[in-house]
């Protein structure tokens, strides 16, 4: 028996090296990559902004396919697309956007011709609101004035939440928290990534020159919103019944498994900056 428990723990931490290793990893070419087009702005930025999101839509559908649902992908990706292209030639046609997505997809749905034709509809759009409004402030934040500054930081913070949680949940979790939602989650984890947002930021904010309780609140923030974000996109895979969104980055799961927490970040601190800052 004790062959057999050290067996399956050797296992266990075996596996979990592992993915920590493709983690890493992942962060060493990934972060470069995007901080870089952050920096560089411009075309380059919104064509990073734009694949992301649209890997993302396509997980999110698919996942709603594989639970049984009939998604309409056309629309629901086409309608990301607009709203970033909406954001891209500043914001004025987004009432007409919205009014022709209900009547094209309504539309459309009437030869869907399946039982759950009403639920199918109800994900092609939300899935789309859901991505595409939310993951257009990375594009809105980095148009801001200090725009590259502020958006680097706010990405920089939101990983810092995430590599906190994991490595305080891993290594002190022992209280659930939001079991139901996600069985690993620990109160443990969740105060290690807000402390880890909130060191991150008051540290940026020292270097840019931003005010103590300016980078509390904005570190704060972005620690709560990222983890809500994270719990958000929980909910939509347990009630699709799926463990990733996908398989695209290793170690980390799919492209919406590394943006949930981001997609709710960006929204945040975007609106941080331009009512409390005041940028």
């Amino acid at each position: 028996m004790y062959f057999v428990l050290r067996s399956t723990y050797e296992s266990h931490a075996s596996r979990e090296s592992f993915v920590l290793r493709y983690r890493l990893a992942s962060a060493v070419v990934l972060i470069p990559l995007i901080i870089g087009s952050v920096i560089w702005g411009g075309l380059a930025f919104l064509a990073l902004v734009a694949v992301c999101l649209l890997i993302a839509g396509f997980e999110f559908f698919q996942m709603a396919q594989h639970a049984g649902h009939h998604p309409n992908y056309v629309v629901g990706i086409g309608l990301i697309a607009l709203f970033l292209v909406n954001v891209f030639t500043g914001g004025a046609w987004l009432r007409e956007i919205l009014t022709a997505a209900l009547v094209v997809s309504l539309a459309v749905a009437l030869f869907w011709r399946s039982k759950d034709w009403i639920v199918s509809w109800g994900l092609t759009f939300v899935g789309a609101l859901y991505i595409g409004v939310l993951g257009s402030y990375f594009y809105l934040m980095r148009t801001l004035p200090d725009g590259a500054m502020w958006t680097a930081i706010v990405l920089l913070s939101a990983w810092a939440t995430d590599s906190g949680a994991y490595i305080a949940g891993h290594r002190f979790g022992r209280h659930g928290f939001f079991t139901s939602i996600s069985p690993k989650k620990t109160w443990e984890g969740a105060i290690g990534g807000l402390l880890a947002a909130t060191v991150a930021m008051v540290g940026f904010g020292w270097i840019v020159d931003l005010g103590l309780l300016y980078a509390l609140g904005l570190g704060l923030g972005v620690g709560i919103a990222a983890t809500i974000g994270d719990l958000a996109e929980s909910v939509i895979k347990r009630q699709m019944d799926a463990k990733d969104s996908g398989a695209i980055v290793p170690g980390h799961g799919g492209m919406l498994d590394r943006m949930d927490s981001l997609l709710f970040a960006a929204v945040f601190a975007y609106y941080y900056l331009v009512w409390i800052v005041r940028v």
